[in-house]
């Protein structure tokens, strides 16, 4: 993705703004860094994306998260 945030940004900041069980809303989830940022941190996550290539990209993303 273009414009990829990297998730270790992004953990730290969805650590300082949210609570594990929140849910985190990202409206642009593009390849789905902040999704699986939220993911890794315990949070719920909804992510809306336009681009069926992105939305695949994240799905598998998400997919290949194992928690421990």
């Amino acid at each position: 993705h273009p414009t990829q945030k990297p998730v270790e940004l992004i953990k730290m900041l969805l650590q300082d703004f949210s609570k594990e069980n929140d849910i985190i809303l990202d409206c642009f989830a593009g390849s789905g860094s902040t999704l699986v940022a939220a993911k890794q941190l315990g949070r719920k996550y909804i992510g809306i994306e336009i681009n069926k290539h992105y939305c695949d990209i994240a799905k598998d993303r998400l997919r290949q998260e194992i928690l421990f």
